[in-house]
């Protein structure tokens, strides 16, 4: 039989918690035909055989020979198309996907999956062809493809709120099935009357919307199915829904401690509005119902499978209730069960998670990196060589071998081998370490169809190498993973919103290993000039094009977007391309790793200069953050700013560049920014005489091949503004009135004539769609509270009707745009971030790129009304010179308030940054 394309979506299954927290309601059971149907007596006997040969495939499935049960399968089903017999090709097609599925080929399966949907539709079956939508929906789900899984199962609304037809915050009484389509596997169900169907299909759409990242909606859809579950006393499907559902409060509790680490980082863990305080009790409070549920999910397990699953959450949520001891029993009870297990996938994987865990039962204090596999234990808590626990791990990721190599499985077996090498690697016994990683490799690269995990192990081998100081063989290894990474990135980056968890653990070490590799083969504080053979200025480009891959690789995991964030032209020419565009452009980029910073300045005549910063990360991170601490005060203080204050940071970063920036006739700054540098205005940096914007035009960008670098086409500056002056509640949430939006407003209108303005409840996202797509506009300007936080769900607007507006549905707006050009300036005159935040700053700096406009200029933090109005109506003025660029104009109106009797402080005119193409 045909085989469906390889372009479906591939993901990997990082190893953390990977088997434990899947779901899987499998709503359907093996059939074997009862009769052959058929006049002429040679067909007749064909069938008689097929017949036959099904039932000798359902008995080779049982006995674990899926290959074998697929042959007699496929001959049979071949024989039924030929009869024209219906029912039977259903029913041999159903058992087809099964096989397939539980040989991890998920693209055979699905071609099944179609042959049976199909079969049931014409056989007019409404309650299997439910059943069977529900069992395509989850193979979609576990190859990442979330959106068309959650299509199968509820089908698809209205696409301006969620996907879903209702919006992630909705707290109206409607049950969540309500809202399903007639033809979806929900809806079919609920019209057949069919119970274990409907639990099946919601369980199955709470863990597609899981994995989305929509755990409110998520939550929702597995009550539902739990409920179902409950009334008809199924143990299987409440194992399975209050698995998922334990994962969900896992979910919210990880996020709960990153957000916590966050506001630690950036010293908000005092006083009245301790938000670190705050979000580890969320997070405590989130894994005690995850402990609830997990347990809840063992003590209905019937089946040995549905107990290792159970066990296999339970360990790390044990831990981090902080509860070692009771996590190494549920692992032990977890290894006692898996020799009743038969030889599968499932076997295999979780023996590899049960090696992956081993460090839950021993202490506390294990890095999150090292769980997920990629880093090893401080050496007071390794597990160390020839020790007992070291014994079990290797001893269990051989058992995973056997296992994957019984079922014939790479994919299993490129974990079990990789982990291994790590073992090995972590004991510095390199040469094993090495043998195995290249096993894994190996089995990664068979038949293609475990290249996801492939830039695991080639970023393994580059580690191995370098510890055993062979750089350049390393870095070959690691182009090699970025290589493979390029490749599948968008898969990994927006299939599953857990990986927000694991990115920083499983992607971005490899590209900051490499950039570091490549940086260090350059000389420091030495101008370098790029020319043929010439290793120094290559490893220099090769940085800073493997540092522009992280940023387009940061930018797709926040946004979860593969379609927005391409890059318009090839990372490893963006520097020289901006260079060459713009002659009077001087480019910085930052580059923070644990123990250094770099700061690679390209000069308009393509010269390079890099200066480490001897500081570390938590150093750079204090030395920001006071910085922008002292301009926000600079606010409220009764006492003068003193901008010596900001002179540190100037030497730092600009001070070393200072003299090469003079002799190159450099009059514009671009800042290409990393980590916490994001939420520093560079605007108010200060050499001793004067502030940095007062010397240099500034813009910052999120990544140079993200930039649009052909300037503009010169058209009439027309705005469509939206504003919103009174004061909101959204979800829960307080924002204050911002009386002077209406003269914002009308100050925009009198500076660029023909622009519409629409305020308070005349603007709405139906206006703003409306206008935008019967109307041409070349700026949209919106004066309104926005934020900028850790989480895509916590980054919004707030329209005049009191709704959130989401960058992804500012986006859609805005592509639709009924002119013929993209968006050239986003104004967004009343935002904030949170103080500290890279990934919240990490939101700002790509809110043009996802917003689908050359440039948006946007404020890190909020300020009173009439200095908004002032400095938006001096850029407005600014940019009607057509002499001038966006750059240009800004610091034109920036300068106006710093030589001005009220807007001075630099608190007041510093947080407004331009973001993009600086033209």
């Amino acid at each position: 039989m045909p085989r469906l394309p390889h372009q479906l979506k591939r993901r990997p299954i990082l190893i953390l918690f990977g088997l434990g927290l899947a779901l899987s309601l499998a709503i359907g059971q093996l059939w074997a035909p009862q009769q052959a149907i058929a006049q002429d007596p040679a067909l007749a006997q064909q069938q008689t055989s097929a017949r036959d040969q099904v039932q000798q495939g359902v008995e080779q499935y049982q006995r674990g020979d899926f290959q074998s049960a697929i042959a007699f399968w496929e001959t049979a089903f071949d024989t039924y198309i030929t009869a024209g017999n219906l029912q039977n090709q259903a029913i041999t097609a159903e058992n087809l996907a099964r096989a397939y599925r539980r040989l991890g080929d998920a693209d055979s399966a699905l071609l099944y999956w179609a042959q049976t949907v199909q079969a049931y539709a014409q056989l007019d079956n409404p309650e299997k062809l439910g059943r069977m939508l529900t069992e395509q929906a989850q193979t979609y789900s576990r190859l990442g493809q979330y959106q068309q899984a959650i299509g199968l199962l509820c089908g698809l609304g209205n696409p301006g709120a969620d996907e879903s037809g209702i919006d992630e915050g909705d707290s109206s009484e409607k049950a969540l099935s309500e809202t399903c389509q007639p033809d979806s596997a929900v809806g079919m169900a609920q019209t057949a009357e069919d119970t274990p169907g409907a639990a099946a299909a919601l369980g199955s759409l709470g863990e597609a919307y899981r994995l989305r990242g929509s755990d409110m909606l998520a939550e929702s859809a597995l009550k539902e199915s739990l409920d179902l579950a409950q009334s008809l006393s199924h143990s299987a499907y409440i194992a399975a829904a209050t698995n998922s559902l334990g994962s969900v409060y896992m979910q919210r509790s990880r996020i709960s401690d990153r957000r916590a680490d966050d506001a630690e980082a950036r010293g908000d863990n005092q006083g009245a509005t301790n938000t670190a305080a705050v979000e580890r009790e969320e997070a405590r409070e989130q894994n005690a119902l995850a402990i609830e549920a997990f347990n809840q999910s063992l003590a209905a397990a019937n089946d040995e499978q549905d107990k290792v699953r159970a066990l296999l959450s339970l360990v790390p949520a044990y831990h981090r209730a902080g509860q070692p001891t009771v996590a190494a029993s549920y692992h032990a009870q977890a290894v006692a069960l898996l020799d009743q297990l038969p030889a599968s996938r499932t076997k295999a994987y979780a023996t590899i998670d049960l090696a992956n865990l081993l460090p839950l039962t021993l202490s506390l204090n294990v890095p999150r990196e090292s769980l997920a596999g990629f880093a090893c234990l401080p050496s007071q808590n390794q597990i160390q060589r020839g020790s007992p626990v070291r014994a079990q791990s290797e001893a269990l990721l051989l058992q995973a071998i056997a296992t994957a190599q019984a079922t014939g499985d790479y994919r299993a077996q490129s974990f079990a081998y990789g982990k291994l090498g790590h073992l090995y690697e972590c004991d510095r016994r390199y040469s094993k370490a090495l043998s195995f990683t290249k096993d894994a490799e190996w089995a990664a690269d068979q038949a293609l169809k475990s290249r996801d995990s492939l830039y695991l192990w080639q970023w393994q081998t580059g580690r191995i190498l370098n510890k055993q100081q062979e750089a350049k063989s390393a870095i070959d290894s690691y182009e090699a993973a970025v290589t493979t990474l390029e490749k599948i990135r968008s898969d990994i980056l927006t299939a599953d919103r857990d990986l927000q968890f694991d990115f920083r653990d499983a992607v971005e070490p490899v590209y900051r290993e490499l950039a570091e590799l490549h940086l260090a083969q350059a000389p420091p504080s030495e101008m370098v000039l790029p020319q043929e053979d010439d290793d120094r200025a290559d490893n220099i480009s090769a940085a800073l094009t493997t540092i522009d891959s992280l940023r387009l690789a940061e930018l797709q995991n926040y946004f979860g977007d593969e379609c927005i964030i391409l890059a318009s032209i090839d990372p490893g020419d963006a520097d020289d391309a901006a260079s060459a565009t713009y002659p009077d452009t001087g480019i910085f980029s930052t580059f923070i790793t644990d123990n250094r910073t770099a700061v690679v300045l390209t000069l308009p005549d393509g010269r390079r200069r890099v200066e480490w910063l001897s500081k570390s990360a938590a150093a750079i991170n204090r030395a920001v953050n006071d910085f922008r601490i002292g301009l926000e005060e600079s606010l409220y203080s009764l006492e003068e700013y003193d901008p010596a204050i900001a002179k540190p940071l100037y030497d730092l970063l600009i001070q070393p560049f200072a003299a090469d920036l003079e002799a190159s006739g450099v009059s514009t700054l671009v800042f290409v920014q990393d980590g916490v540098f994001r939420s520093a205005p560079m605007a108010a940096l200060f050499d001793g005489e004067k502030y940095l914007v007062q010397r240099y035009a500034i813009a910052t960008t999120p990544s140079l091949s993200l930039t649009t670098l052909t300037p503009a086409p010169k058209r009439q500056l027309r705005a469509l503004a939206l504003g919103l002056s009174e004061a909101a509640t959204v979800d829960d949430q307080t924002f204050a009135a911002l009386a002077g939006v209406d003269r914002e407003l009308e100050k925009v209108k009198q500076r660029l004539p023909g622009s519409q303005s629409f305020l308070n409840e005349a603007f709405t996202l139906k206006t703003l769609q409306e206008e935008l797509r019967e109307n041409e506009y070349s700026i949209v300007h919106m004066a309104t509270h926005g934020e900028f936080g850790a989480e895509p769900q916590d980054t919004f607007l707030v329209t005049g009707d009191k709704q959130k507006l989401t960058i992804g549905e500012l986006e859609a707006a805005l592509r639709q745009s009924g002119g013929t050009q993209q968006i050239d300036l986003l104004m967004l005159s009343a935002c904030q971030t949170a103080l500290g935040d890279t990934r919240a700053t990490l939101g700002l700096a790509g809110v043009a790129v996802q917003a689908g406009a050359r440039s948006a200029v946007a404020s890190l933090w909020l300020i009173n009304d009439e200095a908004t109005t002032t400095i938006v109506d001096r850029f407005y003025e600014a940019l009607g010179d057509v002499d001038l660029t966006k750059a240009q104009a800004l610091q034109r109106a920036q300068i106006a308030a710093i030589d001005s009797d009220n807007l001075s402080r630099p608190g007041l005119w510093a947080p407004f940054l331009l973001i993009g193409d600086w033209q």
